[in-house]
């Protein structure tokens, strides 16, 4: 936990990054993986080979003694472990002795390698006691840093201000992906959703919820759409919600992968310069530089007008603090849609003078009368 997987560079080089990241405004959160450890961390080896003479014995949930490490699967209780893998025990969080290492330990990250963030793995499965006291003692060290945890469903739990500062918001993601794989589904259940996600926590929370359409533990996105059109009509509503969207590597050039493992294919690197390539990055640049620079896309005040009829048309307004409103259009049914009023395009994708095409989308800036 101490050392960078030589693989990937040493602790010097991690140092060097994090400034030369620092001094162009980007953040580094490291991946934190405390649920559960490797079976060459030491205090396990220790216990393999003492037991309950082990004075780390009681780190883990160990329920037969001796102790069968050669057979894989734990589904027989001897000892608990992440997804049931033998070579990944789990950690008893509630422990002094394992809250006092992982501490210390988050302790030198933040001194030594002064990153920014933390991303707790399997942040459901981490006890409470655990986080708060781990959150204490960070933002004493760096008010700033950022906690989040990963969690896959309702977190209001983990959310009152004394442990994580975020979730991975997974409600909203299997929403978005539900009502576009659902051709049945109708707005009304999209602004449900919608609604849904952003009333189940507190504002301060939705102004920092960790949006994402695909992860390394998802199918990817392009995958699920295998469209374009549909994969950009998702990606506008990512880049236009309360919260903070999340680009997973390889979705700026909508590259391909089935669930895990296939999902944490190789970035293809010797292909990141082709023409069709470049083309998809400047579309993923277009909507970053529109999230950037049009506050109302970062807003949390937003409505769902209804001004079509259209049962598959997706629609809804944001308002920024100075009053400027833009609108989200997106045709999701099978029948093109006439654009009603006008306004200054931000980003569009199958939209012709008033014709909105099927898949089709359309962001855009409203007149200040609206």
């Amino acid at each position: 936990y101490y050392k960078i997987d030589p693989a990937f560079g040493d602790e010097e080089e991690l140092k060097a990054l994090v400034k030369e990241a620092h001094d162009m405004g980007i953040r580094i959160m490291l991946d934190a993986v405390f649920n559960h450890c490797g079976e060459q961390f030491a205090p396990w080896q220790d216990v393999v080979e003492n037991g309950p003479e082990s004075e780390y014995y009681d780190w883990f949930f160990i329920n037969q003694w001796p102790l069968d490490t050669k057979k894989h699967d734990t589904r027989d209780g001897r000892y608990y472990s992440f997804a049931f893998a033998g070579g990944m025990p789990k950690l008893n969080t509630n422990h002094p002795g394992v809250i006092a290492y992982f501490k210390d330990l988050c302790s030198y990250w933040l001194r030594e390698w002064d990153i920014d963030g933390i991303r707790f793995d399997v942040g459901n499965e981490v006890s409470h006691l655990f986080l708060k006291e781990l959150r204490k003692v960070l933002k004493k060290i760096k008010p700033e840093v950022f906690l989040l945890g990963e969690i896959w469903h309702d977190a209001i739990a983990w959310l009152g201000g004394d442990e994580y500062d975020s979730v991975m918001n997974y409600p909203l993601t299997s929403g978005i992906q539900d009502f576009f794989l659902d051709q049945a589904a109708e707005k009304d259940e999209f602004e449900y959703m919608v609604n849904r996600c952003y009333t189940m926590y507190m504002q301060q929370n939705n102004n920092v919820i960790f949006n994402l359409l695909d992860s390394h533990d998802t199918e990817r996105l392009m995958n699920r759409c295998q469209d374009l059109d549909i994969f950009y009509q998702q990606l506008a509503i990512l880049f236009t919600m309360p919260g903070s969207p999340c680009i997973y590597y390889g979705t700026e050039i909508a590259l391909e992968g089935a669930h895990d493992p296939d999902c944490r294919r190789c970035m293809p690197w010797d292909e990141i310069d082709s023409a069709e390539n470049q083309k998809k990055i400047e579309l993923m640049k277009s909507l970053i530089r529109m999230r950037i620079q049009e506050d109302a896309c970062r807003s949390l005040y937003f409505d769902f007008p209804h001004k079509y009829s259209q049962k598959r048309c997706v629609e809804y307004r944001k308002l920024n603090l100075d009053g400027k409103w833009i609108e989200v259009l997106l045709n999701c049914g099978s029948e093109p849609i006439e654009i009603q009023g006008q306004g200054e395009i931000l980003f569009a994708r199958r939209c012709e003078g008033n014709s909105l095409d099927v898949r089709g989308t359309l962001i855009r800036r409203l007149p200040s009368t609206v």
